[in-house]
C-alpha cells in the first residue's frame, strides 16, 4: 500500500510541474503576450476566438493544475475503487499524458499569440492521436469503475463485456490514434471529414459490440 501512496505522489508532483510549463511561459512573456490573445481556431488554423490575457492564464491554471486532481478524485470517490489498484500504472498514465498533452498545446497557444508560426490543426491532431494511443494503450486493462472506461448500459451490466469490450477497443482507439496523426498532415477538406467518421466509430462500435457481446452471454 505504501508503494501506490509513493507512485501517487510522485506522480502528483509530476502533474504539477507538467502542468505549471505553459503558465510560466505565459508569465516571463506576460508583458509581450497581446491584451487579447487567440485562444481558439478554425479547422485551417485560423484564430477565430479571443480571450483576456488575465482570464486566459486563470482557466489555464485551473485546467492544468485542477483536472489531474480532479481525475484523482473521482478515483476516490467511485464505489468501486479498490479496482483502480489493478490498473495503477495505467490510470496514471493516462492521467499524467492528459496533462501534458493539455500542457503542450497551451504552450503552443501562447507562443503563437507571441508571433510565431505554428500549424495549429498539425499540433491539435497530432496531440489528440496521441491521447487516443495512450489511452488505447492502456484500455485492456482497466478494471470495472464507474469513472473511467467504456460504460455503456451492458458493460455496467456484466464484468465479462466490460473486460471483452476493452480488450476489443483497445487497438481500435489505436488505430483511431495513428489516423489522427496523419490527419494532422493532411489538407483540412480531408482531415476534418476523416477526424469526424474516426471518432464516430471508435464511439459506436464499442457500444454496439457490448450489446452483442451482453446478448450472446445472456442465452
Amino acid at each position: 500500500m505504501s508503494k501506490l501512496k509513493g507512485i501517487g505522489n510522485n506522480s502528483d508532483l509530476l502533474n504539477l510541474l507538467v502542468g505549471i510549463i505553459p503558465i510560466v511561459i505565459a508569465m516571463i512573456f506576460y508583458d509581450q503576450l497581446p491584451q487579447r490573445m487567440a485562444t481558439h481556431f478554425n479547422a485551417a488554423g485560423h484564430p477565430n476566438g479571443y480571450m483576456d490575457k488575465n482570464w486566459f492564464l486563470l482557466t489555464t491554471a485551473v485546467l492544468l493544475l485542477g483536472l489531474p486532481f480532479l481525475m484523482k478524485g473521482f478515483r476516490f470517490a467511485d464505489p468501486m475503487r479498490s479496482n483502480y489498484t489493478k490498473f495503477e500504472k495505467g490510470f496514471e498514465g493516462i492521467r499524467l499524458v492528459v496533462t501534458l498533452i493539455l500542457s503542450v498545446v497551451m504552450s503552443i497557444v501562447v507562443f503563437v499569440n507571441l508571433g510565431y508560426s505554428v500549424n495549429m490543426q498539425m499540433t491539435v491532431m497530432i496531440a489528440v492521436g496521441l491521447l487516443f494511443l495512450v489511452i488505447g494503450n492502456y484500455l485492456g486493462q482497466m478494471r470495472f469503475t464507474y469513472f473511467t472506461g467504456i460504460r455503456t448500459p451492458w458493460t455496467m451490466a456484466n464484468e465479462t463485456v466490460w473486460r471483452r469490450t476493452h480488450r476489443m477497443a483497445g487497438p481500435l482507439w489505436m488505430l483511431a490514434g495513428l489516423v489522427f496523426v496523419v490527419c494532422g498532415f493532411l489538407s483540412p477538406q480531408f482531415a476534418v471529414p476523416v477526424f469526424l467518421v474516426t471518432v464516430a466509430s471508435v464511439t459506436v462500435v464499442p457500444i454496439v459490440y457490448s450489446y452483442l457481446i451482453y446478448r450472446r452471454l445472456a442465452k
